[in-house]
């Protein structure tokens, strides 16, 4: 079970820098494996009902939870940066489509091929 604990906390240090260096495919690849790990502790603790975590195993794991509140954090910013960035695109379509019929109305104009 010291293994499983001590896994999780790597990973979690892993995910926590590769979100600071916005390296998302592998902080996605860290997650999905933490999240088998933690399946694996969920499993034993089934298994095993009268386990009690060692004090550095409770360390460890409250260390890996305030990870993963700075985490949150990073990835709520990340978040509203991305929202903005998606907001900011669909208006620049919208006013693209408004001026869009203008560029293609020739209704009354003359234009002379030769020059």
């Amino acid at each position: 079970m010291e293994e499983l604990i001590n896994s999780i906390y790597e990973i979690s240090l892993d995910m926590h820098l590769a979100l600071k260096e916005e390296k998302s495919v592998k902080f996605e690849q860290l997650l999905d494996g933490r999240n088998s790990v933690m399946t694996k502790v969920q499993i034993f603790r089934a298994d095993h009902p009268d386990h009690q975590y060692s004090l550095k195993d409770i360390q460890l794991l409250e260390d890996s939870r305030f990870l993963d509140q700075q985490m949150s954090v990073i990835l709520q910013e990340n978040l509203t940066v991305t929202q903005h960035s998606l907001n900011q695109i669909k208006q620049n379509k919208q006013v693209s489509k408004k001026y869009l019929p203008y560029i293609k109305q020739t209704n009354g104009v003359f234009l002379d091929s030769k020059k």
